[in-house]
């Protein structure tokens, strides 16, 4: 008997069969009814649905057979599961890879063998659809074509399957997660002096607060049955379409527009519009969040003075004579702009400044006529810039979104380099500059929302923290297990922090891999990682998910053609009243005199680390159980 050997991606191929969660579930007609009828249909004994697991086929509809299950070295579909297409053995006698087999020497006899791989979406085969007789016979191509057919039947289900846990899955998720967050999501989202809104994947408003309301002109109830195209200038939706298309894709993590939206009475109302994505743990989009700030004073502003910038520029040409009244009135424009405003000739020196100025360097603007830049932004703001101010005098139009005049302030300056030229040649150029302090805190605040760790994607301790405070609201007991990489700092004193890195991710994603789909897989920083994983209640089970974990991270990873042996110490908490009583008999460590604390007795993070430390006094690559949080 020849022994099928392990297909390649073996184990991305079981990640997807586990994922299934179907192994090992009752029957179910819908694929009872398909083996039926593919047994009545070629007119044979045995019809079957076997999934192939790690040491086993399992029959998920076995018709005619009546074994659930039999050992995967003797399977025939494990071959077919290998070459991912239809095997057929029209006398398994005949057949040197399985003469011998106890399928075929006992019962049930197999002699004739078509199986036909079930492949799903991403493209992993996890078992077959296949057909046994008792007598050797022919199986021409026709009949293959239709076997596959009956194959695609049972896809079918398994996709549903798929789609109907992702569903539970989020809707779950979404239950637990919506009673913690609303409250602190309403009192953030009504206070604040900014325009808030929530916003649809199909562009209608789910919310707004009262402040959006005062913006656009119009009540939260009008506003509920709009869609933000529909309150926005026809000349500036594609270009926000064209944005949330980006973010939906995940080409973006936020953006931000200037844009116009229209009120009742048909006027238009200029804002800063900053949006972000908001998606499940699984990465699935669920509804924007919409930031508006009401610009419509710098945009009249501005619009002033480009329009003043063109007059201007025609005066200079017609008329020498009167720059210095344009001079002037420019100075009287520019001094009640929320801007900096200046002129710079090529020898990179002030010629003109509005009054903005004042308040900024605290210098009068008047004294600043004839100074270099070097001397007014000082030598490292000045390097810093120096290519821009090269850029703009070859003739190009340039802006600096970040620009720090005063290092030790918060304010934050966009700053826009604009060439200045006269027949056809460029003398230097204008400076207009905004502060943008509160557009780049609105910016932060959005990014120091995200839960994802960014080295492994794993949840961060933030959602750790969210997740056990979940766990415990619902009184069922779930089990901690605090893993701390054994001798990681040597690892990156030796291969560097590349190595390091990519033996963090891949721990990271031999853990998932190692726990049910559900349970929480975090990192914490550096090489620690928590998982929580719910329904655990007995120590039995926890030792055996916490040898499994030191199993799989003890393996060997191969980075640049280089062999890293590390392992892993596992402290384990297990909650409620079984848990508590199930560490008793285990390998449970009581804890240390200065951990008797009661916040650390309520705490099962710091339950867990105490009994990793235990772990690494033990001698390493081991587990301790500590006693139920």
């Amino acid at each position: 008997m020849i022994t099928a050997p392990l297909p390649l991606d073996e184990d991305a191929r079981l990640r997807a069969l586990q994922q299934l969660d179907i192994l090992d579930t009752g029957p179910e007609e819908a694929f009872d009814r398909i083996a039926r009828l593919a047994a009545f249909a070629f007119e044979v004994p045995i019809a079957l649905i076997s999934l192939v697991d790690e040491d086993r086929q399992w029959f998920k509809s076995h018709h005619g057979l009546a074994a659930c299950e039999t050992p995967r070295s003797m399977s025939f579909c494990a071959h077919a599961v290998l070459s991912k297409c239809l095997l057929v053995v029209e006398d398994a006698l005949d057949d040197e890879r399985f003469f011998d087999n106890p399928l075929v020497t006992q019962a049930p006899n197999i002699r004739f063998y078509a199986g036909s791989p079930l492949r799903l979406a991403d493209g992993q085969v996890v078992g077959t659809l296949c057909l046994i007789d008792t007598k050797p016979r022919a199986f021409d191509e026709a009949e293959g074509a239709m076997l596959a057919d009956f194959a695609r039947l049972v896809e079918r289900e398994l996709e549903l399957r798929q789609q109907l846990i992702r569903a539970r899955t989020a809707h779950e998720r979404d239950r637990r997660s919506l009673a913690v967050s609303e409250a602190r999501f309403r009192t953030v989202f009504e206070q604040t002096p900014i325009g808030k809104a929530v916003v649809d994947l199909d562009g209608r408003f789910l919310d707004v607060n009262q402040k959006f309301s005062e913006i656009t002109g119009y009540d939260e109830s009008e506003l509920r049955k709009r869609t933000f195209a529909s309150v926005t200038h026809p000349a500036d939706i594609a270009a926000d379409l064209a944005l949330a298309s980006e973010l939906i894709a995940g080409r973006q993590v936020s953006y931000g527009i200037e844009k116009r939206y229209l009120r009742p009475d048909g006027t238009a109302v200029w804002v800063n519009l900053a949006v972000s994505l908001v998606r499940d743990v699984s990465g699935t989009p669920l509804h924007f969040i919409a930031a508006v700030q009401d610009i419509g004073g710098r945009k009249k502003s501005e619009e002033a003075l480009r329009n003043y910038h063109v007059e201007l520029e025609e005066r200079v040409r017609e008329r020498t004579a009167e720059l210095r009244r344009s001079r002037d009135a420019l100075q009287t424009i520019t001094d009640n702009l929320p801007a900096l405003i200046a002129m710079v000739d090529r020898n990179l020196c002030y010629q003109f400044n509005n009054e903005a100025f004042q308040s900024v360097f605290a210098a009068d603007p008047a004294t600043l006529r004839g100074r270099s830049l070097r001397e007014s932004l000082g030598p490292e703001l000045f390097e810093q810039m120096e290519p821009l101010f090269t850029r703009a005098l070859a003739g190009e139009r340039v802006t600096c979104d970040e620009v720090r005049y005063v290092a030790d302030t918060e304010r934050v300056w966009q700053a826009t380099y604009i060439p200045a030229e006269r027949d056809g040649k460029v003398t230097g150029f204008y400076v207009m500059s905004h502060d943008v302090t509160e557009q780049r805190r609105t910016e932060q605040r959005l990014r120091e929302s995200a839960l994802v760790d960014p080295l492994t994607g794993l949840a961060n301790r933030r959602a750790l923290q969210e997740s056990l405070g979940e766990l415990r609201a619902g009184g069922d007991p779930f089990a901690l297990f605090f893993i701390d990489m054994d001798g990681f700092k040597a690892i990156n004193d030796r291969y560097g922090h590349d190595t390091g890195d990519t033996l963090l991710k891949e721990v990271a994603r031999r853990l998932t891999a190692t726990v049910r789909t559900g349970d929480v897989v975090s990192r914490l920083g550096g090489d620690e990682f928590v998982v929580a994983s719910h329904g655990v209640n007995d120590a039995r089970t926890g030792e055996r998910i916490a040898a499994a974990i030191c199993r799989e991270v003890s393996r060997p990873l191969v980075v640049a053609g280089r062999v890293i042996k590390t392992s892993a110490s596992v402290g384990v908490v297990l909650t409620g009243a079984a848990g508590a009583a199930g560490a008793a008999g285990a390998a449970s460590v009581a804890l240390p005199a200065e951990a008797e604390g009661e916040a650390l007795a309520d705490d099962p993070l710091c339950l867990a680390d105490a009994a990793m430390y235990e772990a690494k006094r033990a001698g390493r690559n081991t587990w301790r159980v500590a006693s139920g949080a």
